[in-house]
């Protein structure tokens, strides 16, 4: 077993205990109704499971099944679907929060469940994918088959909307400011969403191009 297999139990253990403590289980005895409305929680689960996927084909000697886990492009995704979820809270969502008054949370579970989902899982993620991830099959190809993650969550989430169904307990229809198109007007909406998949592209751009960038390297 090798170091990228380990690491992937550790992310695993970090996404899994992220995700828990973030559902409120452990102060609720159960998920929260709505949690997995949002991109953050969605793609913890993606990691979780992938890294879980990762581990235990290898643990159990599944060449051909770990070998498509590993694969480029399906590593090239995770990375950046857990790295998008880190930029956007950090840079977008949080300064918006504090911006009109928010306040982060206050107690020890919440600090500890809202750092792993939002910060500790996407790094190591990230980390992960710089070290060990196969990047000699990665194309321009892999930047762009990645966008299929945020166009699904996407199209899931403004159909959920169309419900007009609040998310969980709250008031709220749409999970992100950015997705709220009746507040936002057809042209804000659609520039803000082109904006941000133009931004998931380049991201993917990135991934790649160090990705070959550390290939000529060693």
């Amino acid at each position: 077993m090798t170091a990228y297999d380990i690491s992937a139990l550790v992310i695993a253990v970090s996404g899994i205990t992220g995700l828990v403590i973030h559902s409120s289980m452990f102060r609720d005895g159960h998920i929260r109704p709505g949690f997995f409305c949002f991109y953050t929680n969605l793609s913890n689960l993606l990691v979780v499971i992938y890294e879980l996927v990762l581990f235990l084909t290898a643990a159990f000697g599944a060449e051909k099944a770990h070998r498509v886990v590993a694969n480029g492009t399906v590593a090239l995704t995770v990375a950046a679907c857990i790295w998008v979820t880190h930029i956007i809270y950090h840079f977008v969502l949080l300064r918006d929060f504090r911006r009109h008054g928010g306040t982060l949370p206050d107690t020890a579970e919440e600090t500890v469940g809202n750092a792993l989902v939002h910060y500790v899982t996407p790094l190591l993620t990230l980390v992960q994918w710089l070290l060990w991830a196969d990047k000699e099959s990665l194309t321009v190809w892999s930047a762009a088959a990645w966008l299929v993650i945020p166009l699904v969550y996407f199209i899931y989430a403004m159909l959920r909307a169309r419900t007009g169904r609040p998310i969980g307990n709250t008031h709220y229809v749409y999970p992100y400011p950015f997705l709220n198109y009746p507040k936002l007007g057809a042209r804000k909406f659609w520039q803000g969403i082109g904006i941000l998949h133009v931004f998931f592209l380049a991201l993917g751009l990135v991934l790649v191009g160090i990705g070959k960038l550390m290939l000529l390297l060693k």
